[in-house]
């Protein structure tokens, strides 16, 4: 259990998404998961909308799953946004024309050969790319701005793992996808020490056992008259009490896939 104060986003997150995770919540009374932590500077590596619905509600801790972000069994891979609509190669032309950017097209013969610096592939082949040479933060925002562009056309946009989505696309359930850049560890760290946000769901964690279903009480999280230290050692005991499932790398979870083991703790 941690300072709420302590930790360190490095994403943005959807208004929208927190307000509808702070009333579930605020309902439940519990919060369901852990936020995924670097032990030693307490960014925050999974868990950004979690974290500000807390703050939200007044939560002066917040449960947390440390890691050793240096551990080689800890990846960072990237979120791609895939929509599904016809004539996906104009509205990526006119959504990068709307934010002044130039670009070239590329028709590849493969769709499985782009080029990941790219930042838009079609399904019949059409790469684009940008014009000049940009900052991982300035290619993540781009990505975002083209989805946020296509979403306010009334797009439903999903998100999945660069191999997912390059599935997706190939056998044609998907008809675009957005291409993001994939961020090292020392970048997260960088950015998250600084306070240098990253758009919305830009990197995707896979850890070596990932603890779900914690279900500490909002109570204990808002609580005033404990220190951290005594909002933690009540955390051990609420935990110790419970017996825990071990779910295999692979399984969905409420609809989610997950890439590692799973810890999940009893009601």
């Amino acid at each position: 259990m941690l300072d709420i104060e302590e930790l360190k986003p490095h994403e943005e997150v959807i208004q929208d998404i927190v307000a509808k995770l702070s009333s579930e919540i605020r309902i439940d009374g519990v919060v369901r998961d852990p936020l995924i932590v670097d032990e030693v500077d307490h960014v925050i590596l999974d868990g950004m909308h979690r974290f500000n619905a807390l703050k939200r509600l007044g939560c002066r801790f917040a449960p947390c799953c440390l890691l050793d972000y240096n551990d080689p069994r800890i990846s960072v891979g990237s979120w791609f946004r895939t929509f599904t609509f016809e004539e996906p190669d104009s509205a990526v032309q006119k959504a990068l024309s709307n934010l002044g950017l130039e670009n070239s097209t590329t028709k590849l013969s493969e769709i499985s050969n782009y080029d990941p610096d790219a930042i838009a592939l079609t399904r019949d082949g059409s790469q684009f790319s940008l014009q000049g040479s940009m900052s991982v933060l300035e290619r993540c925002r781009t990505a975002a701005s083209i989805e946020i562009d296509m979403v306010k056309q009334g797009r439903e946009v999903t998100y999945l793992s660069e191999a997912q989505a390059g599935q997706r696309l190939a056998s044609g359930a998907a008809s675009l996808m957005i291409i993001l850049p994939v961020l090292t560890k020392d970048e997260v760290r960088t950015f998250g020490k600084e306070g240098s946000l990253f758009p919305h769901k830009v990197t995707r964690h896979v850890i070596p056992s990932r603890p779900l279903a914690v279900n500490v009480p909002l109570s204990l999280l808002t609580d005033v008259k404990l220190s951290t230290r005594e909002a933690d050692r009540e955390f051990n005991r609420l935990l110790s009490a419970r017996d825990v499932a071990r779910k295999p790398a692979g399984s969905v979870i409420d609809g989610r896939h997950y890439d590692e083991e799973l810890i999940i703790f009893s009601s």
